[in-house]
């Protein structure tokens, strides 16, 4: 979104490096990004599939009505997952998501905000653009997996809002109906380090923001100027990986070659050696990195469409579950919150009996 723009610059991004520098500049300032990053199991275990967004929706986008109407509405309606965790991570001053959920959960997240939701045992869910109150929209999902033995764990939704001045959580993210499910509210740690030149956000380490089912780290960092340095500490074993949003990004110092140095929209897979992290910035201005490492968990990886598991035998189930409506009923985009609600309540009240 807008579809027309993202085709241009797609096609422009292909021509030759000089104009894909073009294109993601264009990207970056005005939307029409959508980049699917399908992991491989066993190199990037736990981690699944990334995915950056970076969409605009413009009023006077005369061809926005036709393209949402006819092929695409804006946003994703309802669909289900099970055996694995999306974390949906709104960039700082960019707009988000409304969510609706079949255990009857209703929330906005936006401007810094992070939805981190545990499919389980099996849910859907419907995220669409809150484009009435935003414009422009950037965020990542991540997929994570789960342990074997929490595959089926009973689903949650944990909502973790930024640190902003006096504490309060920005006024973009809201739970507007806990539904059957208890919404568990985190903080998202912002840390300003060495006199403000690097900027941290904890989504998640182990001692704060989001409780893990695995141990992981997942951190958003800024590096504000040439030649500035920040390091993490990884344990041995842990798969890292780094994808970098905006900027250049050196894994070896400031004297480091070509290898170890990835761009603008591009991901790095450290190896697993353990010990520091180290990020160094190679250009003025913001260089801007999402840092994804954790301990793998080791388990074989059998997936089919939105259903992660270990093994086939265990998507078939999945999808018979799912096609038996032990997820929920799936319900249009544009059903009224009364008549959702009702069908929420009915698919619980079935499955208590």
């Amino acid at each position: 979104w807008p579809a027309w723009q993202g085709v241009v610059l797609g096609v422009l991004s292909q021509c030759g490096p000089q104009l894909r520098s073009l294109a993601d500049s264009l990207e970056a300032s005005f939307g029409g990004r959508v980049c699917p990053m399908q992991f491989e199991p066993i190199q990037s275990d736990p981690f699944i599939l990334l995915v950056h967004h970076r969409h605009a929706f413009r009023p006077l986008d005369f061809f926005r009505p036709l393209f949402s109407a006819a092929i695409l509405p804006e946003g994703f309606p309802a669909h289900p997952h099970r055996g694995f965790e999306t974390i949906t991570y709104v960039l700082p001053g960019r707009g988000g998501l409304r969510h609706r959920d079949s255990f009857g959960c209703k929330m906005r997240y936006a401007d810094g905000a992070c939805q981190w939701m545990t499919a389980g045992d099996g849910m859907l869910h419907e995220e669409m653009w809150d484009v009435d109150a935003f414009d422009n929209f950037e965020l990542y999902q991540l997929w994570l997996n789960l342990p074997p033995a929490k595959k089926r764990m009973a689903p949650r939704v944990q909502l973790l809002s930024p640190e902003a001045s006096g504490g309060v959580a920005s006024s973009a993210t809201a739970v507007e109906r806990e539904g059957a499910m208890r919404v568990q509210r985190k903080t998202i740690a912002c840390r300003h380090l060495r006199g403000g030149k690097v900027v941290e956000r904890v989504l998640a380490d182990g001692s704060s923001g989001a409780e893990t089912q695995s141990d992981l780290k997942i951190l958003h960092v800024e590096l504000h100027g040439e030649h500035v340095t920040h390091e993490l500490d990884v344990a041995d074993g842990w798969t890292v990986i780094v994808y970098v949003r905006r900027g250049s990004v050196s894994f070896g110092g400031v004297s480091a070659d070509a290898a170890s140095v990835a761009t603008t929209y591009e991901t790095a897979y450290m190896s697993r050696s353990g010990g520091a992290l180290q990020l160094t910035s190679m250009q003025h201005g913001i260089s801007d990195v999402l840092v994804l490492a954790g301990e793998p968990i080791g388990a074989p990886v059998a997936a089919q469409g939105t259903m992660v598991m270990n093994t086939d035998a265990q998507v078939g189930e999945a999808l018979r579950d799912y096609q038996a409506g032990f997820f929920g009923v799936p319900w249009d985009h544009q059903l009224p919150d009364d008549a959702w609600i009702r069908q929420c309540d009915d698919f619980l009240q079935r499955m208590r009996r």
